[in-house]
């Protein structure tokens, strides 16, 4: 199970904008998927504690400074919070209304059996080859494996090294490893909503997760004793509430986020390979697109709140379709941000 929910921050900037946008989009998706029956999960609000120093009166204020309307977010004080989680909260908090959390793997499943879709697995692209206006994608042994003139790589890291061959500049890139702990229990667990705040906890039906932990550059694969006490005692400080006492109960999964540097997503049509002499590169918009060839990649710890705008956004790119986000958004997300960044530092520097 994940999160999905947007936030505030003082300057809503573009991480601000971005992800309201993409909160309120996976917010409609995945309250369909839960109703057609075959989707875990739960839409009906995430609690997001403050600093236990802030007090309610500066949220209030900033959510009318901000205009945000209570339909995607609320300053709630710790009795009120408290009320709607189940649990005792210890401080003021935002609620966002159409947050929630999801099952990942259910979604997937659900998605995967829309009409349309073949899925193929079982089988590694080790690398990309152009013939014509098609892209082949080719395994270890340069067998072809798939020839089509639109691409999309969501491969996570895998985006990166299939690219690199072709000379494409890297990515600020980097991973941090992250452990959950859940586990079933008979009764049901009074809390009632997600709660999130330097680690989070939700409910699942028969039991409870919580996580999760962030070592940046860690592979390890194995569960770790260590990480569930880090867990457990956040679990303690967010909700009060206790885990099974034999640690055999604990039950977890391990995974990895991947991040770029400004912590935000790569979703678009991919640069030119080798860009053309004289082109400019001061704005996105104006860089030549390698045609045919998208990625989405990076999502970061966000992965199940931007996911489905993001897609919206690279299947619009790749059809002439209507964006579903502006300009600025987009070029925030942009593939070629870091060429455009480059350029406008050099045109910055005195001659």
């Amino acid at each position: 199970a994940g999160l999905f929910h947007g936030t505030v921050n003082p300057d809503d900037g573009p991480h601000a904008r971005l992800f309201r946008a993409a909160a309120l989009a996976s917010a409609v998706e995945y309250r369909q998927a839960i109703a057609r029956g075959l989707v875990a999960g739960q839409a009906e609000g995430l609690l997001r504690l403050a600093d236990a120093d802030t007090p309610l009166t500066d949220l209030v204020a900033q959510l009318q400074r901000l205009g945000l309307p209570p339909g995607y977010v609320q300053a709630l004080d710790a009795a009120t919070a408290t009320q709607r989680a189940g649990v005792p909260v210890s401080h003021a908090c935002w609620q966002f209304t159409q947050g929630g959390w999801l099952s990942p793997p259910d979604w997937v499943c659900d998605t995967l059996a829309q009409p349309g879709i073949t899925l193929q697995t079982g089988v590694a692209v080790a690398s990309l080859q152009r013939e014509g206006d098609a892209w082949l994608l080719l395994d270890a042994r340069q067998a072809v494996l798939a020839r089509s003139h639109l691409l999309v790589l969501a491969n996570a890291a895998g985006v990166a090294d299939l690219l690199q061959p072709w000379g494409a500049p890297p990515w600020p890139l980097s991973q941090s490893r992250g452990q959950v702990t859940h586990w079933t229990q008979a009764e049901a667990t009074p809390l009632r909503l997600p709660i999130a705040g330097n680690g989070y906890a939700l409910p699942l039906p028969g039991g409870l997760l919580c996580g999760a932990t962030r070592q940046p550059g860690d592979d390890g694969a194995e569960l770790r004793h260590a990480d569930h006490l880090h867990n457990l005692q956040r679990l303690q400080r967010l909700t009060g509430l206790p885990a099974p006492a034999d640690p055999a109960q604990w039950q977890g999964r391990v995974g990895w986020r991947l991040h770029t540097d400004d912590r935000l997503p790569i979703a678009g049509a991919m640069p030119s390979l080798v860009l053309p002499a004289g082109s400019r590169h001061d704005q996105a918009r104006l860089l030549p697109r390698e045609k045919g060839l998208f990625v989405l990649t990076a999502l970061g710890a966000r992965g199940l709140t931007v996911a489905p705008l993001l897609a919206r956004l690279v299947a619009a790119q790749a059809t002439g379709a209507p964006w579903p986000l502006e300009q600025d958004l987009a070029d925030a997300v942009d593939p070629a941000r870091w060429i455009v960044r480059a350029a406008r530092r050099a045109g910055a520097q005195p001659g």
